[in-house]
Formats: C-alpha cells, structure tokens, sequence
C-alpha cells in the first residue's frame, strides 16, 4: 500500500512579518527557495520525490505566495532563519534559484555553520552591478510600459524573459511547462513589490565567493539570461571546489522545466555529503 503523502504548513514569525512555509519527510534538511517569478509550487517536481529521504522545506519569501508583502525593512536571508530557527532545524542543505539563490549565497555566508550544502539554480549575486545590455533593455522596456500603465504589457514581457528565455526559440519550449510556469508568474508579479527592497548584506556576496566552503554545485538554463550564465561561471570559479552545471533547453527556472533531469543531478549531488 502507497503512504500518503502528508506535508504540514504553518507561517514563522520574522520581525513584523509571518513567513509561509511547508515540509515533509524526514532526516536531513533540504530547503528549496523560489525564484521572483514564482513561489514556493515551483518545487512541486522536486516536494514530494525528496521529502522520501529528507526533511524537505519550501517557503514563501516576503510578497510571493502565502507570505504578505513587507512593510518595514526586511531581509530573506534572516527570513529563512527564522524559519529554520521556528523548525529547530540547525544545519541544511539549500537549493536556490534566481532571487531565491541570492538568498541562499547570502544565508551561507551570514551563517555558515547552517549550510552542509548550497546549490545557486540561475542565481543573482548580491552586489552585482555589471548588467549587460540585455538586461538593460529589459529594464528600459519595463519602464516604459510602466509609465503607460500598461501592466498587463510589464507582466508579459517579463513572463516572456524569464520563462521562455530572452533569445530562445518558442517551439522549442514544453508547453505544459510554459502554462504553469506563466500561470505561477501571474499569481505572483506584482509591481508594487519592486518598491520594496531587501536590505543587502554588507559586504556583498560578489566579493565574497572565496569565503563558502560548503559542497555546492551551480546550476544554469542555457537559454537563461547572458548576466545569469555568466553568473554562473564566476560562481563556479570563485567558490572553492563548486561544480558547474547547464541544462539544455532550459531557461531561468530548469528544475520546473526538466525536472527529471534536474532531480537526478541533484540527488547525484546530494548523495556525495558526508552521512
């Protein structure tokens, strides 16, 4: 007879803020930390299938999800430890993507002793100011649309970057994929959060790589973004030991677009921490 599946939820309290989360399973803590084009279901492929060999947890950063948009200042890296803190959980292994891989660089560097594992999926770095000019468009094409108040057309031309890809080919792209990822990017875009900042950790995470010392390996879409891509190799240089990886056909989030492939690698990974 199958075991249901059964995960609990419940919201920690961080500062002025109540953060959402869910877990599962058992022994080794695995956190999964989404991407700011999503929430925490964009790890609906990796949930269930882990939470068979780990306390697996996914949370809802400030404005995404279940967790309310911030008031006063705030930082997710903190968030995340006082999600932790709220589960007893002292040492995890932690898989970020995008924004959510920002955090999980910046929580291993605060807090280092917490982190057996980090894995940046399409991460930002804190710090990073050199955007390409792909980037740059993107900004400018936002903007614009903004002061027309076209926000319909903003939430399109970001859903259109992120989930397919700035450059790639649409008829390469799954579209049962591209309905749940558009459909978790429209529940999710706000404008209005990008006038809430997350207060940076000082100093940065970009001049700072060199200090991780946990196992990590670095995963990249390579239809990402040319930032993102080149992101990724740095982090692969600067980190002591990091193992790099693309995934083909793959844009900004690959664990929801391959997850297969995506969940293998990561298991693969998982498997070479000390027991």
């Amino acid at each position: 007879m199958t075991t249901q599946f059964k995960p609990t939820s419940g919201y920690a309290p961080s500062g002025d803020g109540q953060i959402y989360f869910e877990t599962a399973g058992s022994g080794r803590a695995l956190v999964f930390i989404h991407a700011g084009v999503s929430d925490r279901r964009m790890w609906d492929p990796q949930f269930e299938s882990f939470a068979r060999d780990y306390l697996v947890i996914r949370l809802d950063l400030r404005g995404f999800g279940k967790s309310a948009m911030p008031v006063e200042p705030f930082s997710n890296r903190e968030d995340l430890r006082s999600v932790l803190d709220f589960l007893g959980v002292a040492t995890a292994a932690i898989v970020g993507c995008s924004m959510g891989g920002t955090t999980a660089i910046d929580f291993a560097l605060e807090h280092p002793e917490a982190v057996s594992a980090l894995v940046p999926v399409g991460a930002g770095v804190s710090g990073w100011k050199d955007w390409s000019m792909q980037t740059l468009t993107l900004i400018g094409e936002m903007m614009r649309l903004v002061q027309q108040q076209d926000l319909e057309g903003v939430r399109e031309r970001d859903a259109r970057y992120w989930i397919d890809g700035p450059t790639r080919d649409a008829s390469k792209i799954d579209s049962a994929y591209r309905d749940r990822a558009t459909q978790l990017h429209r529940e999710n875009f706000s404008v209005e959060r990008f006038m809430h900042q997350e207060q940076e950790l000082a100093p940065p995470a970009i001049g700072r790589l060199g200090e991780i010392k946990c196992l990590t390996m670095v995963v990249v879409g390579d239809s990402d973004s040319d930032d993102l891509i080149n992101l990724s190799h740095r982090l692969a240089r600067e980190i002591p030991g990091a193992r790099h990886v693309t995934i083909e056909n793959a844009a900004h989030l690959p664990s929801l677009e391959h997850p297969d492939q995506f969940n293998a690698l990561l298991r693969d990974f998982l498997a070479g921490l000390p027991k």
